[in-house]
């Protein structure tokens, strides 16, 4: 038995893999677009956390700010399932033509509440 192919479907894998690297292509220069002198990363210590809830709103204060393109909030973990909160970091990818390190660290101590006062310094 001999197999065949016809042509649509291999038009259509064809179309297919063209849109995804397109599509690709495109997501890459919007994300770069604006960008004088590309992104930057800045890791601030942060003190006065004591809860997951607390890097969840540290975080998302953070994905507000115009300019910051990445969060990610590191706590060690002291035994199986908690976590130190103690040597907390913040790592964020920024574009400095938008948001600079003085406005990154005035919204995480911005981010406190009435319980947890929150305190950002750059590691170096």
């Amino acid at each position: 038995m001999m197999v065949t192919f016809t042509k649509a479907p291999l038009l259509h894998i064809v179309l297919l893999f063209l849109f995804l690297f397109i599509g690709g292509l495109a997501t890459d220069r919007s994300s770069r677009a604006g960008e004088p002198g590309g992104l930057q990363t800045v890791t601030l210590k942060i003190d006065g956390m004591d809860c997951g809830a607390c890097a969840k709103d540290i975080r998302s204060a953070l994905l507000k700010v115009t300019g910051v393109n990445t969060a990610e909030i590191k706590v060690k973990k002291r035994w199986l399932f908690l976590n130190d909160f103690s040597n907390a970091q913040a790592i964020i990818e920024f574009n400095p033509g938008e948001a600079n390190i003085g406005q990154l660290i005035r919204t995480v101590e911005g981010a406190s509440n009435a319980i947890f006062t929150y305190k950002a310094k750059v590691v170096e």
